[in-house]
């Protein structure tokens, strides 16, 4: 009963996010939509931010790791940045991402808990590709794998959190792995220079 009750749960929300955004989901509204108690949903979550967390994690897994080893650096990047595409143009993502983001602000526990869950595997698991790429031989060492991943998932928060700001296409995406490239100075680019 309670992998039930979890699960009507997480649907009401991802029902009200795309219906209204993140700024309108409450915890009346949840448990009214999903046919529970507000008890019931704290037993559960600490507020509709937590929850949110918990959504984005279930349909949003990272095994980047495991899935994006095409053999190259250049093709590696392209297929995380694919991924990310993917992510931020998924309509769930796009309608809870900017209010959600704004309520990590002010909250240190649920802002761990995202990191953790979230954006820390994203980051390792570029951070592995850099490393495949430099045990290659495609780039050189002394690179920072941090600015790397915010170079490339930097330009895609601003486009959700600040509409109109940019398209999120493949320009985008091309875009992204060029600026990366470029800061990793591949071997390739460097020796025809």
């Amino acid at each position: 009963m309670s992998a039930d009750l979890d699960a009507a749960l997480l649907e009401a929300a991802g029902v009200i996010l795309l219906e209204r955004g993140f700024e309108e989901l409450s915890v009346d509204g949840l448990v009214k939509r999903a046919g529970t108690t507000r008890p019931a949903f704290y037993r559960r979550y600490r507020n509709v931010a937590d929850l949110v967390v918990k959504l984005l994690l279930a349909q949003h897994a990272v095994r980047l790791e495991e899935t994006f080893d095409t053999g190259g650096l250049e093709s590696d990047l392209f297929a995380v940045q694919n991924d990310q595409l993917a992510f931020f143009t998924d309509p769930l993502v796009r309608r809870s991402l900017p209010g959600f983001v704004a309520s990590l602000r002010s909250d240190e526990e649920l802002r761990q808990t995202f990191y953790d869950g979230f954006l820390f595997p994203r980051r390792r698991s570029t951070g592995l590709i850099l490393q495949r790429g430099l045990a290659r031989g495609e780039i050189r060492p002394g690179f920072d794998p941090e600015w790397i991943c915010d170079l490339l998932t930097g330009p895609f928060l601003v486009r959700v959190v600040f509409p109109g700001t940019g398209r999120l296409d493949q320009a985008l995406v091309q875009a992204t792995v060029a600026a990366a490239l470029g800061v990793l100075n591949p071997t390739s680019i460097v020796e025809t220079s």
